[in-house]
């Protein structure tokens, strides 16, 4: 995880504590970072990557720069795949998935359910690589907290999907606003991997990658010197390694309730896009007021450095919000009622600008409150004619 002028924010980042050195205290740090969550009703899914990266958490499609300047990259090799009969299906989201699990370049990010799967990966290299190749540099495990889940196979998820990769329709292929709408997509068990490594994805929907929202997830530091030790005990105590035999599916019927209850199945259109992306807005508000407020205690006698450091990276993502919203705006006024209008109704998008200035206020009083320090809200307020 990258620092910030040398300040992690958040803290439990994991980055300022001491690397986990066996099974046991990952999963302490498992179970710490975790509680919070689990009694707000989040989804945890899991990430280990054998080194720490830059740019952590990037589908390799953003890695190998196949992207620059070719926006339609990714539906010109399913259609090959298709054609050399490497794919069989006829959704460009199971082509993808397909494309993932055969090295082919691809914007899903593979996570697991399994925290243990997680720090296989993490200590693990690639399994073409020298086992103990990293062994000399630290590994990350990735928790990603999450509260609604997209299938495979409905129709919104391969709608939402096809817009990425067809650039369409105009209101979706014109707004950047729209490209921080990751979305978590369930596995389907589909070949033996996905359910060997108990697989789902992130979706990255942009053109560029970006940067998920701090509030999403949260990273456990392995150290490198302890990964064969780890590696040994995943293998005695739990039978994860290189060869595992594939796990049988059985009592599929309590998880699938489960996951019903969270399951997203809105229609994909610019209406629920927007309000997922203003639902997105809050919960990043809600985790930086949390942060505030956990802080406030410690940090009593401070110099107003560190809260002014917090607070530029609190205007830098506001500042981002305003202007895709404002892109957006623009956007729809331009076109009128045959272009983006078509899409969302007037009274409905002045409710959600509404809805979106309450969020700024709310928030610049309560993290004032917190902290005594200004954000400042009201240049970002958006201000529509009815």
């Amino acid at each position: 995880m990258s620092e910030r002028q040398g300040v992690f924010l958040p803290k439990e980042k994991g980055m300022e504590t001491e690397a986990v050195r066996d099974v046991a205290g990952y999963i302490d740090r498992v179970n710490l970072y975790s509680k919070r969550r689990r009694e707000n009703g989040s989804l945890s899914v899991y990430r280990g990557e054998p080194e720490i990266y830059e740019n952590p958490c990037r589908p390799n499609i953003f890695r190998r720069g196949v992207l620059n300047g070719n926006d339609f990259f990714e539906k010109n090799l399913f259609d090959a795949m298709r054609q050399n009969r490497l794919t069989g299906e006829n959704r460009y989201l199971e082509n993808a998935i397909d494309a993932q699990h055969g090295e082919f370049p691809s914007r899903l990010l593979d996570v697991s359910y399994n925290c243990l799967t997680a720090l296989y990966f993490a200590v693990t290299p690639y399994y073409r690589e020298k086992v103990t190749s990293k062994d000399n540099r630290d590994g990350m495990v990735y928790i990603f907290f999450l509260d609604e889940i997209f299938s495979p196979s409905a129709e919104n998820t391969n709608s939402a999907y096809e817009a990425v990769i067809n650039r369409t329709p105009e209101w979706y292929r014109k707004n950047a606003l729209f490209e921080r709408n990751y979305k978590f997509i369930d596995h389907a068990k589909i070949n033996n991997r996905i359910i060997a490594q108990q697989g789902a994805f992130l979706l990255f929907p942009g053109q560029e990658p970006g940067n998920l929202p701090e509030y999403m997830y949260c990273g456990i530091r392995i150290a490198g010197e302890a990964k064969p030790q780890i590696r040994q005990q995943l293998k005695t105590l739990f039978g994860i390694h290189t060869g595992s035999i594939y796990p049988e599916m059985i009592n599929l019927v309590e998880e699938l309730n489960e996951k019903s209850k969270r399951l997203n199945t809105q229609p994909f259109s610019c209406e629920n896009e927007l309000d997922n992306a203003l639902r997105h807005l809050e919960k990043e508000l809600a985790f930086y007021l949390n942060y505030a407020a956990e802080q406030r205690g410690e940090k009593e006698g401070e110099t107003a450095a560190f809260w002014d450091l917090i607070l530029a990276d609190i205007e830098r993502r506001l500042d981002d919000w305003h202007r895709g919203l404002v892109e957006f705006l623009q956007n729809y006024q331009r076109d009128g009622e045959n272009g983006m209008g078509a899409y969302i109704e007037k009274e409905k998008l002045i409710g959600q600008i509404h809805r979106y200035n309450q969020l700024l206020d709310r928030f610049a009083r309560q993290f004032t409150q917190y902290t005594g320090r200004a954000v400042f809200c009201e240049e970002m307020q958006i201000q529509v004619k009815r």
